[in-house]
């Protein structure tokens, strides 16, 4: 009955279930994803140590990389890509979007710090975490961004150690194969390799879902505190029968009447009805009301525990959130682990001098990394 207000099942849908449930189910996502990064920060770091002694079992690698004899690559990722251009308001952009991607793996090694040599043999699913330092432009239109472990380079490299027979490593006897250090795919994971270490990444990607978590909470919370009193008539409120000693039609357009009511101990509160229901409360008899004994002005006219309509916007607060988290965690993702985009300013062939100074490099040498609008 009171102006401007929900039916219960909608108030309590809105306030309970999205603003509420919704946005904490996204801050639980959030802190749980935060979490377990920080265990995994916690566990790298403990392994990237230099001085750490190698041991069977799955973990982290550190050294400096080496190829095999006769190999030309140790890890190198080729990802293609096809350009187009187009102007707006007279100013040309350009855009580079990923049409495949390549992985050579070849077995390699890491020089440890001990001075042992671990073989690493990685597969054709290996995940190379490193700068997409080098570049090979075909034509005009379509150009390959290479990432690429190159001898002398500081590697990691997480997957399951273990003793197994080294091609490389000095026979024992007559007959006999060496052993050493071998580090394979970790069962059903793929293994990783990084030159830089895994704990700086696993730590920036908790502290961004830690931000997200702590935004959708303090949403939910910010919203449930501006409807206290709905939370109020519901907890704390009682259905009482009051009496009304003043109506009042109101000076503004809205065809309401303020109503003015006495419940229990003779405590006075005011509400709002719309023009529709003012017969109903005409009559001077005694009407029923949602009466808060803590807090008298939170009370309102009607039985039933109502919120007002201003309760739509759980709507896109939560549909903001949502949408804003989930595109900043895909959007925030390294080259590796999605569809390679990248967009610049200017004609696609104002780029071929970058090209060539690139390609001007050895092969699988290092260079500066492309400039962002490459």
């Amino acid at each position: 009955m009171s102006y401007n207000h929900l039916d219960p099942v909608m108030s309590s849908l809105l306030v309970d279930v999205v603003a509420t449930a919704g946005l904490l189910a996204i801050a639980v996502l959030a802190l749980r994803l935060s979490l377990r990064l920080r265990r995994a920060t916690a566990l790298a770091d403990a392994s990237f140590r230099a001085n750490v002694a190698l041991a069977p079992g799955e973990g982290v690698v550190l050294g400096t990389v080496e190829r095999e004899q006769g190999a030309d690559v140790a890890v190198r990722v080729e990802v293609e890509q096809k350009g187009a251009e187009f102007e707006r308001a007279g100013s040309w952009r350009h855009e580079w979007t990923e049409t495949g991607r390549k992985v050579r793996a070849h077995p390699f090694y890491l020089r440890h710090a001990s001075g042992a040599r671990v073989r690493v043999e990685p597969g054709e699913d290996v995940m190379l975490v490193d700068a997409l330092d080098g570049m090979i432009r075909v034509d005009l239109t379509r150009r390959v961004r290479v990432a690429e472990l190159v001898p002398g380079e500081e590697a990691f490299a997480f997957g399951e150690l273990r003793r197994a027979p080294d091609p490389e490593a000095p026979p024992l006897g007559y007959r006999e194969r060496a052993q050493g250090y071998v580090l394979v795919s970790p069962r059903r994971r793929r293994m990783l390799l990084s030159s830089e270490p895994f704990g700086e990444q696993f730590a920036r990607k908790a502290a961004f879902h830690l931000r997200w978590a702590i935004t959708a909470g303090v949403a939910s919370l910010a919203f449930n505190a501006a409807f206290a009193p709905f939370h109020a008539r519901r907890w704390l409120g009682e259905t009482v029968e009051a009496r009304v000693t003043q109506l009042r039609e109101s000076d503004d357009d809205r065809l309401t009447f303020h109503v003015t009511m006495l419940g229990p101990h003779g405590v006075a509160f005011s509400d709002e009805v719309p023009h529709a229901d003012v017969v109903r409360v005409r009559g001077g008899g005694p009407v029923e009301a949602r009466y808060v004994p803590s807090w008298p002005s939170a009370s309102t006219i009607g039985p039933d525990v109502t919120a007002p309509s201003i309760a739509y916007a759980a709507l896109p607060l939560f549909g903001v959130i949502a949408i804003a988290y989930f595109f900043r965690a895909h959007a925030t993702l390294p080259w590796h682990e999605k569809k390679l985009i990248e967009q610049g300013s200017g004609r696609l062939a104002e780029s071929e001098s970058a090209a060539r100074e690139d390609q001007k490099r050895p092969e699988g040498a290092p260079g500066d990394p492309p400039p962002d609008d490459s």
